[in-house]
């Protein structure tokens, strides 16, 4: 992350902002030109998309940074939308501190944090990662579950290609005992409501290569970056 971006962050992109906003606000109200005049121009001025395009983003920091930059606008205005706006960028800076902890964290560890190419990965990962071969766990009535990790992907792979999760919650499976299986993929995939395809696909990605595969696979048989 760039020290422009860090630095906005910290600040809660407001202060830079509002005096920008003050001066064009002005200039504006001295020519004649409203909020409804903007909006002619082109800048976003739906609250409900803006807040759609926040909640798009989910946890991932550069998406949720342009869909904040993009909604300041609301925070001209009170009522539940700004309200709405300034949790999102008090999120924002929580997930900037959390990064920062996490790559201290793995710096003394050792461990580098890597971007991953979604356009390169994607396209091979996406019909491969279902055919691992994933430890199981026994479950009462002689069911079995895989790994945390499996169900991780297969909720971001689910929200990335069909969108949010609309159906109902499995209980009961054929055997007649309790769906392990069919709930912990409902309630992986149920997690990432709201998240854009664009965001799923970056952590489907980085989860496949970050996840512990002596935890998780029987041999790592993994795509190999």
């Amino acid at each position: 992350t760039s020290l422009t971006l860090e630095t906005e962050a910290k600040r809660g992109l407001t202060t830079t902002t509002r005096r920008r906003r003050r001066r064009g606000g002005a200039s504006e109200r001295r020519q004649g030109v409203g909020r409804e005049d903007r909006g002619r121009m082109g800048t976003m001025t739906d609250p409900d998309t803006a807040l759609a395009a926040i909640k798009a983003a989910g946890d991932d920091f550069q998406s949720l940074y342009e869909a904040i930059k993009k909604a300041e606008f609301l925070d001209a205005t009170p009522g539940d939308s700004r309200q709405a706006y300034r949790a999102a960028k008090s999120k924002l800076k929580k997930i900037l501190l959390a990064q920062k902890k996490k790559a201290e964290e793995d710096a003394k560890k050792g461990i580098v944090t890597k971007n991953y190419d979604v356009g390169k990965y994607w396209p091979q990962l996406k019909d491969t990662w279902e055919s691992l071969r994933w430890r199981l766990k026994s479950m009462p009535g002689g069911a079995t579950k895989k790994p945390d990790a499996f169900y991780d992907l297969y909720g971001f792979f689910q929200q990335a290609t069909e969108g949010d999760n609309t159906g109902e919650q499995p209980v009961w499976a054929e055997t007649g005992g309790l769906d392990f299986e069919g709930r912990s993929r409902w309630e992986a995939w149920n997690k990432t409501k709201g998240m854009s395809s664009e965001v799923a696909k970056k952590k489907f990605v980085a989860t496949y290569f970050q996840m512990d595969p002596k935890a998780n696979l029987y041999n790592d048989n993994r795509i190999k970056e």
